[in-house]
């Protein structure tokens, strides 16, 4: 597969694994294996450093960049170690998983590489989106259940029913293994980092860098980090670093880690390595995928981007450090993406909404877009409404929207309007 001899008893049998024994069972030289197999068989994704976030934290931070990986996340690394350790039994019976994100694609990615037959289950609510985005991979697809729990007891029957072998997608020792390999290349790359940010989840990602980047050197110091919404390893770890003020918030950006609870034998890995835990207000996620997009020219899902989200959350905590995160995934709904960045020109002022009250004429709208222009505003969108019973005869209301560079170029823009005899006034929200 790779010019050399696979590493003896790596794909071994891991039915005997349990929290107790996996820091004895799961080791660096497993990643090391695991690396040997995903070798030509994954992209060697990018680590670099970013200046912007440089002059954010005032030290030198890292991406690294899987959510330029296959399927477009991380998560394509310990799906392919797993299915590559099924018997040829399990195989021929097929395989079958719950979700409605990243781990559903690189299954039914590899599945298909691979010649198995799979199934992927997920709820009713799960956008058309996903569900397209994982049919052209040959995989069966069905939508049931109001939730994940579920479509997780109907994932359940169906295992039951035909013996289909469960992929799931963190509590299991391949599947951390491949995820760890991601902590290697970081290493391998850019030796000298001080500390690690990664976003925990379900927590095999974390677990398997935890286990390469500690055996590696002893004394990095290894962050984890969620959202406010969904902080249960936090919780559990770290009760400390949960916020004063309760959230109220029942659903996060980051949906890609909005897990109830992380894996057993994961928790047992964070638990003996992980050094601290980050949680993260809701804003700084979405500041996040904004600014990888305006700085980097980079798409991160919420989940992916909340790595970027800690450094900017707790930015003096990595003065004079050399810090690496990992973009996780960039598999963003586009109508989310969409009100992330229409949220972010109106957070920075960038977006006005007003309403003109103006003599009706031929010329009035020339005259208010020659206005509008000459102070170097941009009109987004623009409505004109004559027929409603309170505007008087003779006269209309226009509303415009005008993209402006700031808070104080939209107010300049609105000045203008004023000063050139418009009848004006900002609509709020």
């Amino acid at each position: 597969m790779n010019g050399a001899e696979p590493p003896v008893g790596f794909l071994q049998n891991f039915c005997d694994l349990t929290p107790d024994n996996v820091l004895n069972r799961l080791t660096r030289q497993t990643i090391v294996d695991a690396a040997f197999y995903l070798k030509d068989i994954i992209r060697p994704t990018p680590f670099l450093e970013m200046a912007w976030l440089n002059h954010k934290i005032q030290g030198n931070a890292f991406l690294k960049l899987e959510n330029m990986q296959l399927t477009g996340s991380f998560k394509t690394r310990g799906i392919y170690i797993k299915l590559l350790s099924l018997s040829q039994e399990e195989k021929q019976r097929g395989i079958i998983t719950i979700s409605s994100g990243n781990h559903a694609l690189g299954v039914a990615y590899h599945a298909q590489t691979m010649g198995i037959k799979a199934t992927i289950v997920m709820p009713e609510s799960t956008p058309f989106s996903k569900v397209e985005s994982i049919r052209p991979y040959g995989a069966s697809v069905i939508l049931h259940g109001k939730n994940m729990m579920e479509a997780k007891d109907f994932c359940l029957q169906l295992i039951k029913k035909h013996h289909y072998t469960l992929i799931h997608p963190f509590n299991d020792p391949y599947i951390i293994a491949g995820q760890g390999t991601v902590g290697l290349e970081m290493l391998t790359e850019v030796p000298n980092l001080d500390v690690l940010v990664i976003p925990i989840g379900g927590g095999g990602l974390a677990a398997g860098i935890c286990i390469a980047a500690k055996a590696i050197n002893p004394n990095l110091h290894i962050i984890g980090v969620q959202s406010e919404v969904c902080a249960a390893t936090a919780e559990i770890l770290f009760p400390n670093t949960l916020p004063s003020e309760p959230c109220y918030l029942n659903k996060t950006l980051a949906e890609g880690i909005a897990i109830e609870f992380p894996g057993e034998l994961n928790l047992a890995i964070l638990s003996e390595h992980l050094d601290d835990c980050l949680v993260v207000p809701e804003k700084y996620i979405q500041s996040a995928i904004q600014s990888l997009i305006n700085y980097s020219k980079l798409v991160a899902e919420g989940a992916g981007a909340i790595g970027v989200a800690g450094l900017m959350y707790a930015s003096h905590l990595f003065q004079n450090k050399r810090v690496g995160t990992i973009v996780t995934g960039g598999n963003i709904d586009a109508r989310v993406l969409s009100t992330v960045l229409s949220q972010n020109y109106k957070d920075h002022g960038c977006f006005i909404r007003c309403q003109i009250e103006t003599e009706d004429s031929p010329s009035i709208l020339g005259q208010l877009s020659h206005v509008i222009g000459k102070a170097g505003g941009h009109i987004f969108e623009l409505s004109q409404q004559k027929l409603l019973h309170k505007v008087p005869a003779r006269m209309t209301f226009i509303k415009a929207v005008i993209e402006t560079q700031n808070s104080e170029h939209a107010h300049y823009v609105f000045q203008a309007l004023v000063s050139s005899g418009f009848m004006a006034q900002i609509l709020e929200e």
